[in-house]
């Protein structure tokens, strides 16, 4: 059963080459949602490199947004854009793991302890 969530953030740290953050991400149950699958792509350097990221990520599901994502997502805009600065990404990224009951492993977890009922988890590596 999947349990977890990995954000962009921790990603990134992978591929820099940290070899334990990749570790501790690869001892859970572990999902990404399609924001962060984007945001990875998005954040390669050409090609070859969104190759190599695509290959690492596609040994992990992809949760996809569904209308109840959706609507979820909005409401945690109304909820929390004004008073914590809440982004898009964060907000899509958070709806998902409420939807499906995940834990977000984050290295920013400033970016979404203020949101209620989310659980987190921020890697010691």
């Amino acid at each position: 059963m999947i349990d977890y969530l990995t954000d962009t953030n921790v990603f990134s740290e992978i591929f820099k080459g940290n070899a334990d953050v990749k570790k501790f991400v690869e001892s859970f149950e572990n999902s990404i949602d399609a924001t962060v699958y984007v945001e990875c792509l998005q954040g390669s350097k050409g090609n070859r490199e969104k190759q190599i990221i695509k290959k690492y990520l596609s040994r992990f599901p992809v949760f996809y947004h569904t209308p109840n994502i959706s609507k979820q997502t909005i409401s945690l805009i109304e909820q929390y854009s004004n008073s914590h600065g809440l982004l898009l990404p964060d907000a899509q990224i958070a709806a998902v793991c409420l939807e499906h009951d995940l834990t977000l492993i984050t290295y920013n977890v400033a970016d979404f302890k203020f949101i209620d009922g989310l659980k987190w988890l921020k890697p010691n590596v």
